[in-house]
């Protein structure tokens, strides 16, 4: 292998790992999003030595909280959403990596190069990633692994075990990866006719699938966090999926997305139901990963751009025959079918027009968001920072949870943001009286308002949104007898309030 080849073999990854850095790179001077802001806060928690569920709400499993714990105790001498920001770097060039190879396997170098581009740019620009620390980017890394050893490795019940192990991972992450993960494993087992084999591969699954969560499960059980977790995760998850207001507006953003890879995908489908047998193992996994991710987006009835971590990959993958064939009509000499395919080739090129633009503004619209948000958090922060003690407890009326993180300041309860508090289903008159109890016997030392579903005293901003089930009044008129406004940052649009106790008279 000559120098140049040798060179040329080593800036693929770097280069597309440095773009991955980029890419998410905003993560590190917005701060993290909504989400991310718990998982790192679960982390600390957990660091900390509190558990999950019983001393912080969230309804996610418990894996990526205990990879931010992991992380935060490896490298102490990063901030906790620093640490989550290089673990989301390091699954994310991961992530690409095994696809580029997937792609250099079915294209020519260039080709599978600009795909793992356009590949990167879904997974983890900053209108979709938001910067990092979202489970699925963490869940995409060992189900794409679990894709590359179905089509690469012998069948066997090794093979299977591992797979399931990897699902099972990618699940114990983001609760939706499990429709890849299902597909994924019956690939493994289902490998070829032989059915005594693919009962010792089943079996082998089982196995391998089980243990990590187990390991799990029993830990959540030990520290007494195993029913609150059911709760949070299956209970709350059920209720709040019962609340969901469709795919909305979001709907339009994810198609523009996506449309580049629009007329290829329509392309390889039609080839694959025409000529079965002429398709690899990859291609139909693709199709059903892909499938079985949209059927659960339409059972959920909900969408949020983070959720196309999990969709982009395969959808990739599954355009590459599409894309081979335009290329190689449009290079034949057949006039029939040349002259269709310049059409679509020329359709593909305005959808990807089209597809960088969205990318391009939608990223600017978060940033634009995330950045002004970001400057009123520190704002409130720092005010807490400097006038209250240390051990001064926070509750947040809202959903900023980053606040917990720059101020350093533990919260009151586990109830971190508001949406458990106001989801029909889930909460009641009976667990706000619960938390008022709670608050007459030892009250927060700080109340922070941040923008809000059901805000406290300011107007409610968005009346669209299903999760604006109001049992809070007691709590309300709680905080105007026993606390007083001492500081507010922000806007209209935009805004905290810190409310600390008032002296007793």
């Amino acid at each position: 292998m000559s120098d140049l080849a040798r060179g040329l073999r080593v800036a693929r990854p770097v280069s597309l790992a440095a773009l991955a850095a980029a890419l998410l790179s905003p993560g590190l001077w917005l701060g993290p999003g909504f989400d991310a802001a718990v998982y790192t806060l679960a982390g600390v928690r957990i660091r900390d030595g509190f558990m999950p569920y019983t001393d912080l709400f969230d309804n996610k499993p418990p894996g990526l909280y205990l990879l931010n714990a992991l992380g935060q105790a490896a490298m102490p001498w990063f901030s906790p959403w620093v640490v989550s920001w290089v673990l989301t770097f390091a699954f994310t060039a991961g992530t690409i990596l095994i696809v580029d190879r997937l792609l250099q396997r079915r294209l020519s170098p260039l080709a599978s190069f600009l795909l793992s581009l356009v590949c990167l740019i879904g997974i983890a620009s900053h209108a979709i990633a938001y910067g990092g620390g979202l489970t699925e980017s963490f869940a995409i890394l060992p189900l794409v692994a679990a894709l590359w050893a179905v089509s690469t490795a012998r069948s066997g019940w090794r093979v299977s075990a591992g797979v399931a192990c990897l699902a099972s991972l990618a699940c114990l992450i983001s609760v939706q990866a499990l429709p890849a993960g299902v597909v994924l494993v019956i690939a493994a087992v289902m490998a070829d006719g032989d059915r005594p084999a693919s009962v010792r591969r089943a079996l082998a699954a089982v196995a391998g699938g089980v243990a990590v969560p187990l390991a799990v499960a029993v830990w959540l059980a030990a520290r007494g966090a195993l029913g609150e977790a059911v709760d949070e995760v299956v209970v709350y998850n059920s209720s709040y999926r019962a609340v969901s207001s469709g795919f909305g507006s979001v709907l339009l953003g994810t198609v523009l997305l996506l449309a580049c890879l629009v007329v290829p995908i329509a392309i390889a489908v039609i080839r694959m139901l025409h000529s079965p047998r002429s398709f690899d193992r990859v291609t139909w996994l693709s199709l059903a990963w892909s499938l079985a991710q949209i059927a659960s987006l339409g059972y959920e009835n909900r969408l949020f751009l983070h959720y196309l971590i999990l969709l982009v990959p395969p959808a990739v993958l599954l355009s590459v025959p599409g894309f081979g064939w335009l290329v190689e009509t449009i290079k034949s000499s057949a006039r029939r079918s040349k002259s269709p395919a310049t059409w679509l080739a020329m359709a593909t090129a305005c959808m990807f027009a089209i597809s960088a633009t969205a990318a391009g503004g939608l990223a600017g619209i978060t940033m634009d968001g995330a950045g002004k948000a970001e400057a009123i958090t520190d704002d409130t922060a720092a005010w807490i920072d400097a006038n209250t003690q240390a051990s001064a407890t926070v509750f947040l009326w809202g959903n900023d949870s980053y606040i917990y993180l720059v101020a350093e300041r533990s919260p009151y309860d586990r109830f971190v943001y508001q949406f458990p508090m106001v989801t029909a289903g889930y909460w009641s008159p009976d667990r706000t009286a619960t938390l008022l109890s709670a608050w007459v016997s030892s009250p927060p030392a700080v109340i922070v308002e941040t923008p809000a579903t059901v805000p406290m005293f300011r107007p409610k901003t968005d009346t669209s949104d299903p999760r604006t089930y109001d049992t809070l009044v007691p709590l309300r008129d709680f905080v105007r007898a026993h606390y007083r406004l001492a500081a507010s940052f922000g806007n209209d649009a935009v805004s905290e309030d810190v409310y600390v106790l008032a002296p007793a008279n």
